[in-house]
């Protein structure tokens, strides 16, 4: 591990789209699995409408790992929250 292993990472990720809407998704998949694992069922849209009953910055620093990530779903593409994963 290093720092500029982590430089190039980066700038592969900025570089290359279709990197980032990859690790988006499977990152989007391993967040329900963990969910599912953890005793909870529900789909993305309801996990929207009730993030939406919270106040602005409820979820403090867990914030980033609820954001929508951007997949080529065509139901959640193109939104992240201010924390996301990938700014």
């Amino acid at each position: 591990m290093s720092l500029s292993s982590a430089r190039l990472f980066l700038d592969k990720l900025m570089a290359e789209e279709e990197l980032g809407l990859r690790l988006a998704s499977e990152l989007a998949k391993k967040r329900i699995e963990l969910i599912r694992e953890a005793g909870f069922e529900f789909t993305e849209q309801e996990l929207e409408q009730a993030k939406s009953a919270l106040s602005p910055g409820a979820l403090g620093h867990v914030a980033g790992w609820l954001c929508e990530t951007p997949t080529n779903n065509p139901a959640s593409r193109g939104r992240c929250c201010g924390g996301g994963l990938w700014h």
